[in-house]
């Protein structure tokens, strides 16, 4: 029974990997946009995709990877592009 836990540990700590390094490139690509004085409109996120990002989110605070304070700030950005008020 302990492997099967470490495995899903496991694999969850491979998905907050995951959304950190999107995170990341997410930030660099703004960067350098707003070095070159470019305006660009962010891309389109799906409905699915905000969902996706909300269960990774959950299973970061689950996981003890992120506090109280950064889960509710981030859980209102993605609940304020699904259009649902809290």
């Amino acid at each position: 029974m302990a492997g099967k836990s470490r495995a899903s540990f496991a694999k969850r700590q491979r998905e907050i990997d995951r959304v950190k390094k999107n995170d990341e490139k997410r930030a660099r690509r703004a960067e350098r946009t707003e070095l070159r004085g470019e305006e660009s409109e962010p891309p389109e996120v799906t409905e699915e995709e905000l969902f996706e990002q909300f269960r990774i989110l959950n299973e970061r605070k689950a996981a003890g990877a992120i506090d109280e304070e950064a889960f509710e700030e981030q859980k209102a950005e993605l609940f304020e592009q699904l259009g649902v008020e809290l």
